[in-house]
């Protein structure tokens, strides 16, 4: 196992490389490779990797190696379905100290708005298991949402809108999330293209 002070920034690099759609979906990942990229030795990378395999960031098959995940129509329309359901859950299990937080939006891209939103949402439910799981699939389908603005040209102002409808507590926030993610599983074909 190497050590902390080497493996921490490293999948944290591998990480953000992942979700930024550095490689495409089927990729090998060379330890090797990999290794020189980041100017540190292969056991860390392996190291890594393989954390990032229990993170479904990275897929590994014996006898292959590691590979950057495939992602099917029916896994995004899972993930979208999963996603709405938990926001869902954690607007109706919301501690009563929800009207004193505010949401305070970041002048970030896209992917990244929408993921920080989503953290809150979910941070919200006070409930650690809709967090992770909320965050894990944020990781997941950030390659996704970095092509939603070719997909859905009025992406930013959805997003703005729901940044609002949070701030205002107001109880349209649900359905406009439901909305969201409709039009992401109808769209699935079109955003798959888009990563391929």
């Amino acid at each position: 196992m190497s050590p902390a002070h080497v493996v921490e920034p490293a999948c944290k690099k591998l990480k953000q490389m992942l979700m930024e759609g550095v490689w495409p979906p089927g990729e090998k990942l060379e330890a090797l490779r990999l290794a020189d990229e980041l100017g540190i030795s292969m056991t860390p990378v392996r190291d890594c990797l393989n954390r990032l395999v229990g993170e479904r960031l990275v897929d590994m098959t014996h006898g292959e190696g590691y590979r950057v995940p495939r992602m099917s129509e029916k896994a995004l329309r899972d993930m979208l379905a999963v996603n709405v359901a938990l926001l869902e859950l954690a607007l109706v299990a919301r501690s009563d100290e929800w009207s004193d937080v505010e949401y305070k939006s970041e002048n970030s891209p896209y992917a990244d708005r929408v993921s920080a939103f989503f953290d809150f949402i979910a941070s919200l439910s006070g409930n650690i298991i809709i967090v992770e799981t909320i965050r894990s699939l944020n990781e997941r389908m950030h390659a996704v949402r970095m092509k939603d603005p070719q997909v859905f040209p009025d992406a930013l102002q959805e997003i703005e809108e729901l940044e609002q409808l949070s701030t205002k507590q107001d109880t349209g926030l649900r359905n406009k999330l439901q909305i969201y993610h409709q039009r992401r599983s109808e769209k699935v074909s079109a955003l798959i293209d888009l990563i391929q």
